[in-house]
């Protein structure tokens, strides 16, 4: 009996150091295997935000819009036509003048060739206010480009480190159900010694049968977090994923003021409701200019024959004109455009407004997020030391027979919550800097 319970001592404290040295590398870096092929999460999302779909259907988007600028653009130049004819008249209208015959009004075959070029003089800055337009559009729609761009890399963030975390969760129900199979087999003994009940065998086994269906659950959702992380860097269904990154607390000094004012300036979605405002105010100022007059000039020169009296003969001809157009009544739908107008300025502001508060609330968020993180992380550290030193109070106790079987399994049990709790609180920490970080608006897409 001495020797088996010399052999469980053994034991139990190779599975205390053992989960003393990974909460150890946790607190630290908790660092998966690294491989030549292996991805840190700056790489991860280099590969996401160069290969995702929705980053180049914006982009497109971006260049469609840039060559609609372009369209209105073309307004401040001028126009030119080449225009070909040819008409072929029949009956042909004659004059009869006595002793003299009669003459042809107009050949059979008319032919007209000529250019035209025409200009636009003056629109009341109609021409400069869609162009207007259309310039915050484009900006606008570069900035949807960088958010799509952030939203993107924020999800790759999570999903990275929740595969690490998943994974390293896996590692710790590893070492619990080995140490729970290690005692099993020294509970089995002593039970065929006399020394130990089947009811202390049976205990150890329903504990091993639990924790292998907690590590399946926890199989499980990593395998969807790499399916996630697979959808996102545009990987084959099977792609085997291999990163590398580590758990890092550093102190951050929280000042939710100066991150609010940090924010305000640097947040896209603020920026890019900001255009918005200022694309609404020029599409009602255009809709405000909509029946002002308009002043074009044209000139015309070309060959046409059917000229008196050599009808047949090709004669160069030109035509310059001046065209105002002056609109008096469409139908009240100048009035009309600048209501529409109006109204999606005042909504405009408004968004901004609205998003300003979500983001003042979102960093406020993340700044308690943090803080909760940094007090949990004290806290499980605290509470992994206290479960070491029960689980070995435990093991001296069972050695000597003073607890129980199912005593020293908690105490083990214990130690193994402790340590998820560890790690739980480490990578909210992780993920609440990222969260932070976009909060306040910071670009965290590495350069390349």
């Amino acid at each position: 009996m001495s020797r088996w319970n010399d052999k469980l001592l053994e034991t139990t404290r190779d599975y205390m150091k053992s989960c003393f040295g990974l909460i150890l590398a946790l607190t630290t870096s908790v660092v998966c295997a690294q491989t030549p092929d292996s991805l840190t999460v700056e790489q991860a999302i280099v590969q996401v935000v160069d290969n995702h779909p929705l980053v180049r259907q914006a982009a497109q988007s971006v260049e469609a819009s840039l060559a609609h600028l372009q369209q209105k653009r073309s307004a401040y130049y001028p126009t030119s036509d080449v225009d070909l004819t040819y008409t072929r008249l029949d009956p042909v209208g004659e004059i009869a003048f006595p002793g003299l015959g009669s003459f042809q009004m107009y050949p059979e075959d008319n032919y007209d060739e000529h250019i035209s070029l025409h200009q636009t003089v003056y629109d009341f800055g109609r021409t400069s206010a869609s162009v207007e337009v259309n310039e915050w559009n484009v900006k606008s729609g570069e900035k949807r480009v960088d958010l799509i761009k952030t939203d993107l890399a924020f999800q790759t963030v999570q999903t990275f480190y929740a595969i690490l975390f998943l994974r390293q969760n896996i590692e710790v129900k590893d070492r619990e159900i080995d140490a729970l199979n290690e005692h099993l087999s020294i509970t089995q003994k002593k039970a065929q010694a006399g020394t130990a009940t089947d009811f202390d065998v049976l205990t150890t086994q329903v504990r091993i049968a639990a924790e292998k269906n907690r590590r399946a659950d926890i199989e499980n959702m990593l395998q969807k977090q790499e399916s996630v992380f697979r959808r996102l860097a545009q990987l084959s269904p099977n792609a085997v994923i291999t990163i590398r990154g580590s758990f890092e607390v550093q102190q951050v000094t929280l000042n939710p003021d100066s991150l609010l004012s940090v924010a305000k300036d640097d947040r896209i979605e603020i920026l890019q409701a900001h255009d918005q405002e200022q694309m609404a105010e020029a599409d009602e100022k255009l809709s405000s200019i909509g029946d002002r007059p308009e002043l074009r000039v044209g000139l015309e020169y070309g060959l046409k024959n059917g000229f008196f009296p050599d009808l047949d003969v090709w004669r160069g001809n030109w035509v310059a004109a001046i065209d105002a157009k002056i609109p008096i009544f469409n139908g009240f739908k100048t009035e009309n455009e600048k209501e529409e107008s109006h109204a999606k300025y005042l909504a405009a502001l408004e968004q901004s407004r609205n998003i300003e508060r979500q983001v003042q609330m979102e960093v406020q968020q993340a700044v308690s997020d943090m803080q909760t993180s940094v007090q949990k992380i004290e806290t499980s550290t605290l509470e992994v030391q206290q479960a070491e030193q029960a689980l070995s109070m435990a093991n001296i106790r069972y050695s000597s027979g003073v607890i129980t079987n199912l005593d020293l399994i908690d105490a083990q049990t214990s130690l193994a919550e402790a340590q998820l709790s560890h790690l739980d609180a480490l990578y909210k920490y992780v993920i609440s800097t990222y969260t932070l970080r976009k909060a306040v608006g910071e670009n965290f897409i590495p350069k390349h």
